[in-house]
């Protein structure tokens, strides 16, 4: 079995030496899961309970824009969250810094599934805990999409960071999607309680 999964391990490793990175079928599997998110440990168990290979595999699907199955990518972009070192995550955390890199080179996107990947991104940002990452969320108030907008809302009320009031009532000020203004209006009260604490 050791020998298996030491060859697996390689084919991983050339598939990401060349731009593609190919998942053994227990990965696939509990990437592409429906009826459920996998947890840590699905994930660990996945990978033969190596973390170190898991994270690693994870960084590089989340990076790889060749790879063919966007839902695949979507699944490792939010399972990186569970790869932080500590809690909250740290900002130098491979984890993070993965997860704020598919923001940066997406935040343009406006339509198919680089606007989804940016979407996930951000929903992992949150729960990361990262509360200087309000620099990297607040722009997207103002994305053209109103999912990335009320995603981005969500993500600045899981930092619970009270530098995201202002923008975010900036942005309520001038929203027009009810979706959007619920988000925000959801956030600043969980903003506001986190300032009494």
């Amino acid at each position: 079995m050791r020998a298996a999964w030491i060859a697996l391990s390689i084919a991983i490793g050339v598939g990401i030496a060349t731009g593609s990175t190919n998942l053994p079928t227990t990965v696939t599997d509990t990437l592409t899961a429906i009826d459920s998110v996998p947890t840590r440990t699905d994930l660990d168990l996945a990978f033969q309970n190596d973390p170190a290979l898991a994270l690693t595999t994870l960084v590089q699907v989340a990076n790889d824009a060749n790879f063919p199955d966007v839902g695949v990518r979507l699944r490792a972009i939010h399972a990186l969250a569970k790869y932080c070192t500590a809690s909250p995550c740290a900002a130098s955390d491979v984890a993070h810094t993965t997860v704020t890199s598919v923001i940066s080179s997406a935040q343009a996107e406006t339509a198919g599934s680089p606007l989804l990947l940016l979407r996930a991104a951000i929903e992992t940002l949150g729960p990361m805990g990262v509360s200087n990452d309000v620099g990297v969320l607040v722009p997207l108030l103002d994305h053209d999409s109103r999912d990335i907008r009320a995603a981005t809302a969500r993500a600045l009320r899981d930092l619970c960071n009270a530098t995201a009031i202002t923008p975010l009532r900036v942005r309520y000020a001038k929203e027009p999607t009810d979706q959007v203004r619920l988000a925000i209006s959801e956030a600043l009260r969980i903003l506001d309680q986190c300032t009494v604490n």
